[in-house]
């Protein structure tokens, strides 16, 4: 006879009250418009809108994976207490209120600030404020720890001991981290990448500082334009967007559940 697990019928309604209070906003959201509604609020600019803070999210998740890869290795084989504690500096970020995160890149890269002297030295005609390169360095600040402590883990628990077995059979450190560690750390990877992803499409607090629309075309980022629409035409209007992010995001995040669990 099976024996009765008691701990998992005490965890069993926090697990449901949870499931609960996460799905119900969600389905709220879904059903508060009619989808002839939807289909209207299609046209109000939220599609080029959603197309710009994907592929510029992705961009961010991609140079977050790009320099998760040297960080977490150097790290990992790092043993200096001052280099340990830098490692804390990572998740700093995240803690920080994101409008702040705006001012602080607004008094560090403008053109008139000492650090954008100097590129627009280099640069000249030099921009920062609404601009691409004011979203992408904002969304980086914030989103790249999700990407680094993804692939540190899997790393440093699993994937650094293999990686050694093959030095000690002949393999260089290149070898061994390109042919071993890289491929076992792809799930990782991809989980990292998909964090930094929604962690940059969620962004707001920052882009509303340095980048409330993006010129020339003046388009606005998703988070930025509901926001916007919430103020001048009102909550059903923010609701209909919003849900169309809501759908789009679950389908992209289901793509990615599917390719992680193929690997």
């Amino acid at each position: 006879m099976k024996k009765v697990n008691s701990l998992y019928y005490l965890f069993l309604p926090f697990f449901a009250v949870y499931i609960i209070f996460i799905i119900t906003p969600i389905l709220r959201t879904l059903t508060f418009q009619s989808v002839a509604n939807l289909i209207k609020a299609s046209t109000s600019g939220i599609l080029p809108s959603l197309e710009y803070t994907y592929l510029l999210a992705l961009l961010v998740g991609l140079l977050s994976i790009g320099f998760s890869i040297p960080y977490v290795y150097f790290m990992s084989r790092s043993r200096h207490i001052v280099l340990k504690s830098l490692d804390s500096l990572v998740e700093l970020p995240i803690m920080i209120p994101h409008t702040v995160v705006g001012i602080m890149m607004l008094i560090t890269f403008e053109p008139t600030m000492p650090l954008g002297k100097l590129i627009s030295r280099i640069y000249p005609g030099y921009q920062f404020l609404d601009t691409f390169l004011a979203v992408i360095l904002s969304l980086f600040f914030l989103s790249s720890a999700y990407a680094i402590r993804a692939v540190q883990i899997s790393y440093t628990r699993d994937v650094m001991k293999y990686e050694n077995i093959g030095r000690t059979l002949g393999m260089t450190p290149i070898t061994s981290y390109f042919i071993i560690g890289i491929p076992m750390m792809s799930k990782a990877l991809l989980r990292g990448l998909i964090l930094s992803w929604a962690r940059s499409v969620s962004e707001v607090g920052s882009l509303l500082i340095v980048a409330f629309s993006i010129l020339p075309s003046g388009i606005h980022l998703a988070g930025v334009l509901i926001y916007y629409q919430f103020l001048s035409a009102g909550l059903p209007t923010a609701v209909a967007s919003s849900s169309i992010l809501i759908l789009t995001g679950l389908l992209a995040l289901l793509f990615v559940k599917l390719l992680e669990r193929d690997k």
